[in-house]
């Protein structure tokens, strides 16, 4: 499932309050990669600015991990900052559907459970 906002903000402004929000959290940003401008160093006609964060709470990555290892591949959490037709959006893959899909651990439902309250209040915090 997709959770997504339209930001009350510019984009700009909504990329700075979900940086806050991730401290404020506990997540780190891992990694940010400015998609709109790989697309258009590519060559890519995208007039669209799009942000993906990377983004990890270790505390939580550790629980999930020691759940099942595997599930190292679900991480890091992304959110997506970005702008369509005059609007800005903030979005994120569900963790809490990404993860139970992945694994029937009831550790895995408890820790996913969490990380899908904070990355939406890290959502909401972006886009207010």
């Amino acid at each position: 499932m997709l959770h997504s906002r339209t930001a009350s903000q510019p984009f700009e402004q909504a990329c700075h309050q979900l940086e806050q929000a991730c401290s404020l959290q506990g997540y780190g940003i891992l990694a940010s990669h400015n998609v709109g401008d790989t697309l258009r160093s590519k060559g890519f006609a995208f007039g669209d600015a799009v942000k993906v964060y990377e983004i990890c709470h270790p505390g939580h990555a550790a629980a999930l991990l020691a759940a099942v290892p595997a599930l190292a591949a679900a991480l890091p959490c992304r959110i997506a900052v970005g702008t369509h037709e005059g609007a800005t959006l903030v979005s994120l893959i569900s963790p809490l559907e990404l993860l139970t899909a992945s694994s029937p651990a009831s550790a895995v439902r408890t820790t996913a459970e969490q990380v899908e309250r904070d990355t939406l209040a890290i959502l909401a915090a972006a886009a207010a």
